[in-house]
């Protein structure tokens, strides 16, 4: 029986509708026959003239009409809803050619009563083969396959479509859905019985369940921890659905269902561009992404290119890093091809190529993106980390004032906030440098966007726990408490480019990033979204193990946004004005320039750390006290000193 079982699963489209289509011919005949038979209570009716030409065009009638209502096109294993218009659709014409049969001098003699009897039959007939003939592929099919058991988390009107769509196919089997609804536990959909989420531990240990889906579409992140949380205990994978504004827009189909991702939980609700900040920002200009390459870099170009700029330019000191965003814009832009967009290698201290690129392309707006973000290796290379950040900011902002350059936005970050590590030192100095053009020049805007840590950037935490999970642990932490914000790429990208559109000269911008993630509790969500169980001291049997392992050098436990706790709100719900007047008293820019560069060229570490501590508010590196106390003494810059640096072009 099974070979036979395979054999008709693996007939062609053609053989199966030629075999429904004999069914059908001969279901129809024997309604006919049967509806004489009911009408006068015995298949021995009296001779009502020649019945035989009538049998012989009624199954080709019927068959022509199924044809041209598009019975055969339907899919059995779908069964869609429309099939039930079809059959009734064919059983009326059928009804309808039979009572025209019994008017006409057509050599029969059909009771009135018949037709309509006939139609019905009909109707069941052809109805009852096709469910028939769907339970039966449900039953091969999961005779044949194995099929996997899973439940669906939301009983609404996405977890109805999804259920569907499952149940068209062969590979899993919807056992039930779960629901935090008490009205709708015990109720039936499609087939299937609705069950309170408690009830999660006794459903797997019956239907051997490894995987739930989440059709809660409009859940928030919070809701979704929640089920993470709730599902933990079973060691159960959460896959989810796209978003179902997409699925209604035709962006996304119901069954594209994937596994639920960290950035899923973490998150806040989504809050939608202002189109007019975004559009003043973008269309019809000519724009450069510095650092085009990185996380929050090639973000910026996607949501860039999506409104329309006249050109785009990417600077890039990374060749991969450039060919791979070449190779995404490329893909996932492909209706991009009226704006020219420029890929071009080079480094943002590299004065004559910025200043290339400016004139030749007439920017009008730079994003400045570049930087080294890793706090242990800035910290381990402090100098590349105050030339790249500080005089690579330097070089881009004022040759974009010589350039004529109407808008220049720097990307901050929470870490130049009272610095601990030489990474946020040179960052809050990039911000001051930002701010000391701006109060040399009224002809370009400056603005300074400050946020925390980006999902899935270079370097994240995120990534280090999803590599140590695979190779199955321990996940290690650097703290009990230490805390971090995080923002989705593309949330971040679209707030700065607002911002952008929101600075008059010389601000800083705060973004709203919600409150702040405990990093354990974050490693702990991981875990029991792979569908792992944690291992600790109440469940000692656990799957994986959370290491602490200290802090590393340089590292804080909790992140700030804010120097001052002056802060106002802007237009933008997410976006924040920090009323911030810059450092206390410290050496002027020039001065200060000058030593780092001195630092830097001695390659003397502790000198540049110090150097960065008499310029940076909150930052006391780790500095052996004589060599401190040394430092103090050498604070004083000579003349000839001053005119070197000034004729370097600073």
């Amino acid at each position: 029986m099974r070979s036979i079982h395979q054999m008709f699963l693996e007939m062609g489209r053609h053989q199966k509708r030629a075999i429904f289509m004999a069914v059908d011919g001969i279901a129809i005949v024997i309604c006919m026959i049967a509806a004489m038979a009911f009408r006068f209570g015995e298949l021995d009716f009296p001779d009502r003239g020649n019945l035989t030409w009538l049998l012989v065009a009624l199954p080709i009638i019927g068959i022509v009409a199924y044809q041209i209502l598009g019975l055969y096109d339907v899919l059995i294993r779908a069964m869609e809803s429309r099939m039930i218009a079809i059959v009734a659709g064919g059983a009326i014409t059928l009804m309808l050619f039979v009572a025209a049969a019994s008017h006409m001098d057509s050599g029969v003699d059909i009771p009135r009563a018949v037709p309509p009897i006939f139609g019905i039959l009909v109707f069941l007939a052809v109805g009852l083969s096709r469910i028939l003939a769907r339970a039966y592929f449900q039953h091969v099919t999961s005779g044949l396959n194995i099929r996997e058991n899973v439940l669906i988390y939301g009983a609404g009107a996405t977890g109805t479509q999804l259920a569907a769509a499952i149940q068209s196919g062969n590979q899993q089997r919807v056992v039930g859905f779960l629901d935090d609804d008490p009205l709708l536990k015990g109720t039936m959909i499609r087939g299937c019985r609705v069950y309170a989420p408690d009830k999660i531990g006794k459903l797997q240990q019956r239907f051997n369940i490894t995987r739930v889906l989440f059709a809660m579409t409009n859940a928030t992140p919070t809701q979704k921890r929640n089920v993470v949380a709730r599902l933990a205990p079973y060691k159960l994978e959460l896959h989810t659905i796209p978003p179902l504004s997409d699925i209604l827009r035709g962006k996304a189909d119901v069954q594209q269902v994937k596994e639920i991702r960290i950035d899923d939980l973490l998150g806040r609700s989504a809050v939608s561009p202002i189109s007019s900040l975004f559009d003043e920002a973008i269309q019809g200009k000519n724009i450069l992404v510095t650092g085009a390459g990185g996380s929050i870099g090639s973000e910026l170009c996607r949501q860039i290119l999506k409104a329309r700029p006249s050109k785009l330019i990417l600077l890039e000191i990374s060749e991969i890093s450039l060919y791979n965003i070449e190779k995404r814009l490329q893909k996932h832009l492909p209706d991009s091809d009226a704006i020219e967009v420029v890929y071009a290698l080079g480094d943002v201290r590299d004065r004559q190529r910025v200043r290339t690129l400016l004139l030749r392309h007439g920017v009008n707006i730079v994003y400045h993106a570049a930087a080294y973000k890793h706090v242990p290796i800035v910290e381990a290379n402090p100098s590349q980390g105050v030339m790249n950040n500080i005089f690579g900011t330097l070089s881009v902002a004022q040759e974009a004032v010589g350039c004529g350059v109407e808008r220049f936005i720097l990307i901050s970050t929470d870490k130049a906030v009272r610095p601990s590590n030489m990474m946020g030192a040179s960052k809050r100095l990039a911000e001051r440098v930002v701010q000391n053009i701006q109060a040399t020049t009224d002809e370009t805007v400056f603005a300074i966007v400050r946020f925390g840590n980006v999902l899935g950037s270079s370097g994240s935490v995120i990534n280090l726990f999803a590599e140590q999970i695979r190779n199955g642990g321990p996940v290690t932490v650097t703290h009990e408490e230490v805390t971090r914000y995080f923002m989705t790429p593309q949330e971040a990208a679209q707030l700065v480019v607002q911002a952008g559109s929101l600075a008059k000269g010389g601000e800083v911008f705060v973004l709203d990033m919600g409150e702040p993630v405990r990093i354990k509790d974050l490693a702990r969500l991981m875990i029991q979204l792979s569908g792992k169980s944690v291992r600790d001291d109440e469940n000692p049997d656990g799957d994986i193990g959370i290491e602490v392992i200290g802090l590393r050098p340089g590292e804080k436990l909790f992140e700030e946004l804010l120097i001052t706790d002056r802060v106002v709100g802007t237009t933008h719900p997410k976006i924040l004005r920090a009323e911030e007047k810059g450092d206390a008293e410290g050496p002027t820019m020039t001065d200060l320039m000058l030593r780092l560069e001195h630092d830097i060229e001695s390659e003397d570490p502790n000198r540049l750390r110090l150097t960065m501590q008499d310029a940076v508010e909150g930052y006391t590196p780790d500095v052996d006290e004589a060599e401190r106390r040394r430092r103090q003494t050498a604070k004083v810059l000579s003349l000839e000193e001053r005119r070197a640096f000034r004729q370097k072009g600073h």
